[in-house]
């Protein structure tokens, strides 16, 4: 990719956000971070990411709440949910809210990149 995407990650677990920060910032991302609901959504605001990368289950707002706010804003960047709950009816739920996309935990890192640059590579 010939210029950065800004990708912005939303996980309470601090080993999670550092890990998978990593992993984007070593392929080019600059990576804003976001521990809650509330701060991704002052994020979303200031920083107008090309993609978000949020865990489902966090503490004061959930991930499917900060994807319905998101949209409500009439923010359109791709939407990824990245969670450890594996239940086709969450993951629905979620579409439903506006994600674009549901990767369960675990998730090879090499297969979590590929799908966030197919998202950011649609029209």
């Amino acid at each position: 990719m010939g210029t950065h995407k800004k990708i912005l990650i939303v996980d309470d677990d601090m080993i999670a956000l550092d890990i998978v920060d990593f992993l984007f910032e070593d392929h080019g991302f600059e990576v804003i971070r976001s521990s809650d609901g509330p701060s991704a959504l002052q994020s979303v605001d200031q920083m107008s990411p090309d993609v978000i990368l949020i865990d489902l289950m966090m503490p004061a707002m959930s991930g499917q709440e900060c994807i319905e706010a998101i949209r409500a804003k009439g923010i359109t960047a791709p939407i990824v949910a990245f969670t450890a709950i594996d239940d086709p009816e969450v993951h629905a739920a979620v579409e439903a809210a506006g994600g674009n996309l549901v990767l369960t935990k675990p998730c090879k890192p090499s297969r979590l990149l590929e799908e966030i640059e197919a998202l950011l590579e649609r029209p």
